[in-house]
């Protein structure tokens, strides 16, 4: 989700970055500050006065949103939960989890510090807005505190809407998860409620432009699709846990892959191997050990004429290791492993040697039957695990965010 994502800072161990899409929300909240609620707030300034109050406003907001997922990072760092690092995006920000939450009481106590930081900073700039002297040159500092405690107010408020993946949403799913024992059926309930919210919203959002108020109305109904999209993606996210816990890379592998020599012309790799097989991808071995693997953009970029006297030592891409995985790996690592490097399929390496190819479609295949084989007994035992797995998260249903 955040392949775009900038590197800002590191603080206290925890890499802190924004996604492209920020810069979207930042110039309008700027624009919105500046030409809306500041000209209300503290009329007869000039635009330029506006415009500083209006960064002010939106560096304050970012600001109280990563110290609101700094607070998630610290309680979940304290609980053993590893951390990828914080990103603001155009939502807000994410504190990316790398683990599921050990136990229902983890998962409530890393989703509620979110909220109860929001509410810290509300009552931290209320006190100090009241703190200000009354004087007419120090109004605009007022302002600025105001909406700083107003907006995290709103924050904490609407983080506690019991819908996922808002934190509320978390901290329903840690009551049902500790009342029924059961994960799958405590995301489910919240991502259902997730889905309900983002309906809502989009209906809000709808009405909101039929009345006037299109930018207000657009941004409702986008929130709306994104809350009940997340709330989609983490439901699928958890089956997926569920059902490839503790499934290794080796059971769902093809063995002996078909390899390609390195030492083979490319017109002999497209006549006998992408044309015979048609792979899109196939590994390069030089005396059994595997150097590397080559697909069909790296023959593209070869002249056709060239082909009959070029060889794939060649064009190999000699870096192998992020599209190897060891057949002991946990699939649902080898999957994640996948979706960052958009690949569909990986080489099993075994001591240097290739030993088998993990296809997505395999992966699905083995999902596919397993879901239509219902609660056996072992997907029953699974589900109802008060320990799951160290598994990495994706940003769609796993993010503690704003």
């Amino acid at each position: 989700m955040f392949s775009r994502r900038i590197h800002l800072f590191t603080l206290l161990g925890f890499r802190v970055g924004l996604d492209l899409s920020w810069f979207l929300i930042a110039i309008l909240i700027v624009w919105s500050l500046s030409s809306r609620y500041f000209p209300e707030a503290v009329p007869g300034l000039d635009a330029v006065s506006y415009l500083i109050l209006g960064l002010a406003g939106a560096i304050g907001l970012f600001a109280s949103i990563i110290f609101h997922e700094f607070a998630h990072a610290m309680v979940a760092r304290r609980l053993d939960m590893p951390i990828g690092g914080i990103t603001l995006f155009l939502f807000g920000g994410v504190a990316e989890l790398n683990d599921e939450p050990p136990s229902p009481r983890v998962e409530f106590l890393v989703a509620i510090v979110g909220p109860i930081a929001s509410f810290f900073l509300a009552a931290a700039f209320y006190v100090l807005a009241l703190g200000i002297p009354d004087a007419a040159y120090l109004v605009p500092v007022t302002a600025v505190l105001a909406y700083l405690a107003l907006i995290n107010l709103v924050l904490a408020v609407f983080n506690l809407l019991p819908a996922f993946p808002l934190d509320g949403g978390r901290v329903m799913r840690s009551a049902v998860w500790w009342w029924t024992n059961d994960l799958r059926r405590a995301t489910k309930a919240s991502a259902l409620l997730g889905r309900v919210l983002g309906a809502l919203l989009v209906g809000l959002g709808v009405i909101s432009i039929i009345s006037g108020d299109f930018i207000g109305g657009m941004w409702l109904a986008l929130i709306g699709f994104f809350i009940a999209g997340a709330a989609g993606a983490s439901e699928m996210q958890t089956e997926l846990r569920l059902g490839l816990q503790d499934v290794r890379v080796a059971r769902l592998m093809t063995r002996d892959p078909k390899t390609v020599p390195a030492d083979i012309t490319i017109q002999t790799l497209v006549d006998d191997y992408f044309c015979q097989h048609f792979h899109k991808t196939f590994p390069v071995v030089r005396d059994g050990r595997l150097i590397g693997c080559v697909n069909l953009t790296d023959i593209n970029q070869i002249k056709r004429k060239e082909w009959s006297h070029r060889h794939v030592h060649e064009i190999v891409n000699t870096d192998e290791t992020v599209r190897t995985v060891s057949p002991e790996a946990p699939v649902f690592d080898a999957m994640q492993t996948m979706q960052r490097g958009g690949y569909s399929q990986l080489m099993v390496v075994d001591g240097g040697q290739i030993v088998g190819m993990l296809t997505a479609r395999d992966v699905m295949d083995f999902l596919a039957v397993r879901m239509e084989l219902g609660s056996t007994s072992e997907t029953t035992s699974v589900a109802k695990t008060n320990r799951p797995a160290g598994i990495p998260r994706t940003v769609e249903g796993r993010k503690m965010g704003v």
